[in-house]
């Protein structure tokens, strides 16, 4: 079965060993609904069902509503389970809109429920307020009720009223039976509801009384403890530009050194999908051939698109990725590469840009291509005056920019650029037992 999974970082790694030891295949991982539907955009989930934390990442449940519809539509096909924060059947039914049946509230979960959760397939029925209405019964049988959870010490009236009521069919109609037979059944149907109602007597206090030896029988079980899973999401920034030479390392760095000024374990990423020399490597003095530290920071240079993963379960607070250049030019057309990607599935994004005329021409020519990035990304302007950024602003009012005081020395955190860690962090962590 190939599974996509989208959960906080802390529960990947011992869900996905799990499921691969229970002969599942995971095809991809995300960690937010957010990198799930862009990914899911942008045609890189390639699995039958999706796990989902519903509640990773987003604030209203209305979000979680709108990401998980965006996948639904990109890969219609794809069975999505959703594990909310909490029962709420407002918040189920409007998945269900969509098509999304499978889901459950869980706090805690572990192997088996996954398990369990793959092999059961709800369907509509399963939604609070989906169900269909039945047909009206006859005027005769609407005081016969259907209740889940039958109790007989509580429908003892009932049943005896329903068993007086069937008895009275072995009476027929005095057209049909003569006073002589019409005494003899009401005789016999008086004989049979005492009868059956003894039987009812007998049968409540058996129940009862099985219920009170099981009850005295019963073990007291102690819950076993169990290892839980649970650390921060690290924050994951990118750092991307539109073409060479546009300060992209260096504010990268500057972002890095302010995050770990203030205290944050801090890895910087110098994110490579294609072979090239480092360009960071060259102020390391105790590189080991993984990373090196410097300044509070640990780097890791020339790292490929399947190294970044690895990095991001090494417990760091914040993981900053240089990126380089997100686009390729192909016969005057710009096409996203493996960087943009990994940009794209990012929770901050930041592009660097200078604000000089020939830049910002190159972004006015190439808007409609570079749409899919500047949807939710950053500029960060270096190289910059007031006059400049302010004219850049007028041309862009949509898009949020910052002027980044470029100094030689990236180890500054004159630019404030890491506004991003105000921000409250999710409240709520799902957990997974092993």
């Amino acid at each position: 079965m190939k599974l996509h999974l989208v959960f906080d970082l802390s529960i990947l790694t011992p869900l996905v060993g799990a499921l691969e030891g229970h002969g599942h295949s995971i095809t991809g991982t995300d960690v937010t609904l957010e990198q799930f539907a862009v990914a899911a955009s942008a045609g890189q989930v390639d699995a039958e069902i999706a796990i989902v934390d519903g509640g990773l990442g987003v604030i209203r449940r209305q979000d979680c509503v709108t990401l998980l519809k965006e996948v639904r539509m990109r890969v219609p096909d794809m069975r999505l389970i959703v594990i909310l924060p909490e029962l709420d059947s407002e918040w189920q039914r409007s998945l269900g809109m969509y098509g999304i049946y499978d889901v459950y509230a869980a706090e805690q979960f572990g192997i088996e429920d996954i398990q369990k959760w793959i092999q059961t397939k709800k369907t509509l029925a399963d939604i609070p307020g989906f169900s269909v209405d039945m047909p009206e019964l006859p005027q005769n049988q609407k005081n016969v009720t259907k209740k889940v959870g039958f109790s007989l010490e509580k429908n003892k009236g009932k049943i005896q009223t329903l068993l007086a009521d069937w008895t009275k069919g072995f009476k027929r109609s005095e057209k049909d039976v003569n006073p002589d037979e019409s005494e003899s059944i009401e005789a016999e149907s008086h004989e049979v509801t005492e009868h059956l109602e003894s039987l009812v007597d007998a049968k409540i206090e058996e129940v009862q009384e099985h219920a009170e030896t099981d009850e005295s029988k019963k073990p007291v079980l102690q819950p076993e403890p169990q290892p839980n899973y649970q650390v921060s999401q690290p924050f994951i920034v990118a750092v991307g530009g539109l073409a060479n030479r546009s300060g992209n390392t260096h504010t990268a760095i500057q972002i890095a050194y302010e995050t770990a000024s203030k205290g944050l374990k801090t890895a910087f990423v110098e994110y490579r999908n294609r072979p090239r020399p480092s360009d960071i490597v060259s102020f390391a003095t105790d590189f080991d051939g993984l990373k090196f530290k410097c300044q509070g920071i640990d780097f890791f240079p020339n790292r490929s698109p399947f190294d970044v993963t690895e990095v991001y379960t090494l417990g760091y607070d914040s993981v900053i990725l240089d990126l380089g250049v997100l686009v390729d030019e192909n016969e005057d057309r710009l096409e996203m590469n493996s960087a943009a990607q990994e940009f794209l599935r990012c929770q901050f994004q930041f592009i660097t840009l200078s604000a000089a005329p020939w830049d910002l021409h190159y972004i006015v020519q190439h808007l409609n291509e570079l749409s899919v990035l500047l949807r939710k990304s950053s500029f960060i302007i270096n190289y910059a005056d007031e006059d400049m950024i302010k004219e850049f602003r007028e041309m862009f009012p949509a898009i949020t920019s910052i002027m980044n005081p470029l100094e030689a020395n990236p180890f500054t955190d004159s630019g404030e650029l890491a506004y991003w860690l105000e921000r409250p962090k999710e409240k709520r962590k799902r957990w997974f037992v092993q």
